[in-house]
């Protein structure tokens, strides 16, 4: 898969992770939540690892370095949520995990449409 579509794929998985937690007529959702969570954690290192080869302005590789980093962040908050002994902190959790969640969105969009407009050279002056 080429570069640019993983950058977008992430957007979609995304998507699908986001579905899986806010639509109840899934079975096991929180599971399938789970898994295409774990997935974004992998696609977003990936990503980074393959940004990181390229000729790509260095702040693409920063934004996607630090993309991967929030998975994380929002993989443990995750965690945290399904551990019954720390739910009085429920509220704080899910804050962070939503919070992690639309920066990873946002995130993976703005690299994925940079590296795009990148790679086809659309910033390049016009030739004579």
């Amino acid at each position: 898969m080429k570069l640019w579509q993983a950058q977008y794929n992430m957007i979609w998985l995304i998507l699908l992770v986001q579905l899986a937690a806010v639509l109840d007529v899934i079975p096991h959702d929180a599971y399938i939540h789970a898994v295409l969570g774990l997935g974004v954690v992998g696609l977003a290192f990936r990503n980074k690892l393959a940004l990181a080869k390229t000729q790509a302005p260095a702040r693409l590789k920063r934004i996607s370095a630090a993309t991967a980093s929030i998975t994380v962040m929002a993989a443990v908050t995750g965690i945290l949520l399904a551990i019954p002994p720390l739910h009085f902190l429920d509220t704080l959790w899910r804050v962070l995990h939503v919070l992690t969640i639309v920066a990873i969105t946002t995130q993976a969009g703005s690299v994925a449409t940079a590296y795009d407009m990148w790679e086809e050279k659309e910033f390049s002056p016009p030739s004579p």
